[in-house]
């Protein structure tokens, strides 16, 4: 994506030498981010999806990652140093987003790991049970990466309960001579 990431050996990064640069530039295209725009990437690891976020909403606009593992987050940390406008949380998503609400996002990311996405966290997203308008969701779009098709599969099922659609999903061959696909779903909200 353009520049270098610092991962720690503990830490996960793509396999696949083209994921990070094939991953990123879909994630982009699927969102259309622009200058001024307020971000989510939720899972963000060491921060790929934020860095590539970042430049391209501007300093004008904000981007709000959200990392669980302790380690990930200090590289996130690390790699968005030179984006201040790009802010790094440490918990896990759904208790960080209950915390500080979605703050006016427009669009957002998700890279979670197999077990998927928690249900609140959809639900937060969707803007199901908001209290006041700093919570009620205005998500145009999300992007949500996934490494296994049947939570993917159980995750879109919850955001077309709360009316949202499936206007898109592609798989990459991340893992050749391998049963293994990543997936890219793309969710917009209802009257979209």
């Amino acid at each position: 994506a353009g520049r270098e990431w610092r991962v720690s050996a503990g830490g996960f990064w793509q396999v696949h030498p083209g994921a990070a640069d094939v991953l990123a530039d879909a994630v982009c295209a699927a969102l259309r981010p622009q200058p001024g725009e307020t971000v989510l990437d939720l899972f963000c690891g060491a921060g790929l999806f934020a860095g590539v976020l970042a430049d391209r909403v501007g300093e004008s606009g904000t981007v709000v990652a959200v990392e669980q593992d302790a380690g990930a987050a200090a590289d996130a940390r690390h790699n968005l140093a030179a984006t201040p406008w790009a802010r790094v949380h440490q918990g896990d998503a759904a208790t960080v987003l209950a915390s500080i609400g979605l703050g006016g996002a427009d669009i957002a990311v998700l890279d979670p790991p197999r077990t998927g996405a928690d249900r609140r966290l959809i639900e937060t997203l969707c803007g199901a049970g908001a209290k006041g308008p700093e919570s009620a969701s205005t998500l145009r779009r999300v992007a949500y990466v996934s490494c296994d098709p049947a939570t993917l599969a159980r995750d879109i099922g919850l955001f077309c309960g709360h009316g949202w659609r499936l206007e898109q999903l592609r798989g990459f061959d991340a893992f050749p001579m391998t049963h293994h696909v990543e997936c890219l779903a793309v969710l917009v909200p209802p009257a979209s």
